[in-house]
């Protein structure tokens, strides 16, 4: 038995590695800083096609191997796990490739594919090599929403009635952390999403790399609606999500590092009436969290015990892609509610 995992990691970038130098993020804060902190596992390789920092080469192990050609690199080290952080028009190409290689455990930054055309072909391919692929939104490998879940789905709240949520930073960048995160908290409880529609802002909005803001209605199998809406603001960051139920409501703020609950009180201004407490009690945050190491060791526990499933895997990923690509569709199209083909 080996002493270590060997991983070799593909692109040295924002996610890649240069957060790692970022003061106020907790470490590891991406995905060479993680394999770098894991005890289990030695950094085999490292492809990037731009030159490397000398500051940057300084934190990179002495026995970590620099390449410029992924698969180079991956048959000389011939890694156990491969984790790739590079920009998402290229995703489908490295990752069938890896798949090609041998490769049997891939951590991959999302989306799955640049369209739903080659994650259909991926997730095909994952299949028939039995190959298990972790994709990272960030959420699913937080302890606490994975905590909040389970409280969800034990009626905390009592049964859900609705969910509104807001985000900035354009549908494709931030909304689909939201749409993921949706998803993950309230499809044990209300089934997949079946159908959704799609609106434009058209207050103005601010968006990166012509990524835009969408608002939108997700209906669950059990035709609970979860609404997404964009906010048109810049100037500092925002993810909140409501959760609404027969007893109560649970609201996700500080960018989801905090987590509070709202009870029904009698109403100390009108008779006969019940409403929300105005004071909260806390069930997670304020503190940052980080959850690399967790994906870390997601991707490690994957490869070594066979029954051990990806916490966000190919399917979900084509999931969350194709009901984005569903709400764009719908905002063109006169807001013409689309329906979905999802197995719960």
């Amino acid at each position: 038995m080996k002493k270590f995992v060997s991983v070799c990691h593909i692109g040295a970038g924002r996610i890649g590695f240069t957060l790692e130098f970022d003061k106020k993020r907790l470490k590891p804060a991406s995905h060479i800083g993680m394999w770098k902190k894991n005890k289990q596992v030695k950094l085999s390789g490292i492809c990037e096609k731009k030159k490397i920092k000398k500051t940057f080469l300084k934190k990179i192990p002495k026995e970590t191997n620099i390449y410029k050609n992924y698969i180079e690199m991956i048959k000389t080290e011939k890694p156990d796990i491969v984790s790739i952080a590079t920009w998402k028009d290229t995703h489908y190409e490295i990752t069938s490739k890896c798949i090609d290689l041998g490769i049997k455990v891939i951590v991959l930054e999302k989306p799955l594919a640049n369209t739903l055309k080659q994650a259909k072909f991926l997730i095909k391919k994952i299949k028939k090599n039995k190959v298990k692929v972790i994709v990272n939104h960030r959420r699913r490998f937080d302890k606490e929403i994975i905590k909040l879940r389970k409280l969800i789905k034990s009626g905390i709240i009592g049964d859900i009635i609705q969910a509104t949520s807001y985000y900035v930073y354009g549908i494709l960048t931030t909304g689909t952390h939201l749409v993921d995160t949706l998803r993950m908290l309230l499809n044990d409880v209300a089934g997949e999403v079946q159908s959704v529609t799609g609106f434009k802002n058209k207050f103005g909005f601010y968006h990166p790399n012509d990524d835009e803001n969408i608002d939108g209605v997700l209906t669950f199998k059990n035709n609970l609606k979860a609404t997404i809406q964009s906010l048109n603001i810049k100037m500092y960051d925002n993810f909140d999500i409501y959760i609404y139920g027969t007893k109560g409501k649970i609201l996700i703020t500080g960018i989801g590092r905090s987590g509070l609950l709202y009870n029904i009180i009698r109403s100390p201004e009108h008779k006969g009436f019940d409403e929300l407490d105005h004071k909260s009690k806390k069930i997670f945050g304020p503190k940052p969290r980080n959850q690399f190491g967790a994906l870390a060791n997601n991707a490690i526990d994957c490869l070594l015990k066979k029954n051990v499933k990806p916490k966000c895997d190919d399917k979900d990923s084509f999931i969350d892609m194709m009901i984005i690509d569903s709400l764009l569709k719908s905002s063109n199209q006169k807001n013409r509610t689309i329906k979905l083909k999802i197995k719960n």
